[in-house]
């Protein structure tokens, strides 16, 4: 049998969720974030959908994520070194 051909979507699977909420021209926009576990340089960002306050903004980013995350616990996480910032 030959193999299958993995989709360039696959990592998705694996991948953890974040929202992020922030105004923009007088609506608060929310959009989902992508980050692969397995190499944190590989990143899908979304636009999902613009509401008329903070509070509804939040709630349906909370919402989107929970949804969008194949582990719904929130326990797919990258690490936390795989960023190399330097502060000086």
């Amino acid at each position: 049998m030959t193999k299958r051909n993995v989709s360039k979507e696959q990592w998705l699977l694996d991948a953890e969720v974040r929202a992020k909420v922030e105004a923009h021209k007088g609506r608060w926009t929310v959009s989902l974030i992508f980050v692969n576990t397995a190499d944190p340089n590989q990143i899908l960002i979304r636009q999902i959908g613009a509401y008329r306050s903070q509070k509804l903004a939040e709630i349906a980013a909370h919402t989107m994520q929970k949804t969008a995350a194949r582990d719904y616990r929130g326990t797919q996480k990258v690490a936390s070194d795989a960023y190399p910032f330097n502060n000086n």
